[in-house]
């Protein structure tokens, strides 16, 4: 923190000593004048002693150096004078413009963090509805152990055994199948003489549909 000097005006006295002089000339209590004004104690002092950096920010510190010249009766001019010499002095040690301009950094950076945790909200909520809204219409997982590839066999019967996801439907030449909660299924299919052609689909209620095929040649 850049602590601020003020520069000494050209007069007898200084603001601080003009309000230290006139409040003990007035034989006034600093307790007194803060019960009278509504200043706390430690910022009368802090006017008094010219440590300006324990003013509240901005305005607030100028109103209350102010107030309190006033109820004094200090020389308008010294105080104007000072103020005016605040307000010139561009560089960091202004007591004033410095407390606002830190002020206003802080207040600034909660808006900062505050639009980008609200920009990252919804970008997550963006993401998730695209994932959800992929789960829903892409065609569910669908995999046949069972038989595992074309075959020619003599029986006139096979195993039709497989894994979906638990959610879809499994149909077997157009014919619904029962799974289990797991998503196993299986299923005995009966076939003829010749070329038979299995055709093993696993569908969800809004998805596409994912199929497979087999052909079992029955000698």
């Amino acid at each position: 923190m850049v602590y601020f000097t003020p520069k000494k005006l050209i007069s007898e006295d200084s603001i601080g000593e003009e309000l230290r002089r006139l409040r003990t000339f007035k034989n006034l209590g600093v307790d007194e004048v803060a019960q009278k004004l509504g200043i706390r104690r430690e910022y009368l002092l802090a006017m008094e002693e010219e440590n300006f950096n324990s003013l509240p920010a901005g305005l607030y510190g100028k109103n209350f150096l102010k107030k309190y010249a006033t109820f004094l009766g200090a020389d308008k001019s010294l105080v104007a004078k000072f103020l005016q010499e605040a307000v010139d002095d561009q560089t960091e040690n202004n007591p004033f413009s410095q407390k606002i301009l830190k002020k206003n950094k802080f207040l600034i950076f909660p808006k900062i963090i505050r639009n980008l945790l609200l920009g990252l909200a919804v970008l997550i909520c963006f993401l998730y509805l695209i994932f959800y809204f992929k789960k829903i219409v892409l065609p569910p997982d669908l995999t046949v152990t069972q038989p595992e590839k074309n075959l020619m066999i003599k029986e006139t019967s096979i195993l039709v055994a497989g894994e979906t996801e638990k959610e879809a439907e499994v149909r077997i030449n157009g014919e619904l199948i029962l799974n289990n909660n797991g998503g196993i299924f299986s299923q005995t299919v009966n076939l003829k003489k010749g070329v038979n052609t299995l055709t093993i689909s696993a569908k969800k209620k809004y998805s596409q549909e994912n199929i497979i095929l087999r052909q079992i040649l029955v000698e």
